[in-house]
């Protein structure tokens, strides 16, 4: 059986996390404000994509191909609002 390896985070001594744990958006916006020193405001997280086209098929000959298109995530960001938001976070609660 593989052992888990466990991984610190630099944020904080109390963050702890399985490397094989899927963390929510809201933890990820969390430790993002407070590794950035964020103290105020309301936060979202924002991905960056990149999109792509292509002609895909099975068989050897091409016969088959089909478009296609393949979506990357190229990074992650915070991102300021206005005002509270369903799922915005206010980093004065979880970072004062």
């Amino acid at each position: 059986m593989a052992e888990t390896k466990k991984i610190k985070s630099k944020v904080s001594a109390q963050t702890s996390l399985e490397s094989t744990e899927t963390i929510t958006n809201r933890e990820l916006v969390v430790l993002m404000m407070k590794h950035k020193g964020i103290h105020e405001g309301n936060w979202t997280l924002s991905a960056q994509l990149t999109f792509s086209t292509l002609n895909i098929g099975q068989l050897p000959d091409g016969s088959d191909a089909s478009p296609a298109g393949v979506v990357a995530l190229t990074g992650v960001r915070l991102e300021r609002v206005p005002g509270p938001l369903p799922f915005s976070v206010n980093a004065a609660e979880v970072n004062p």
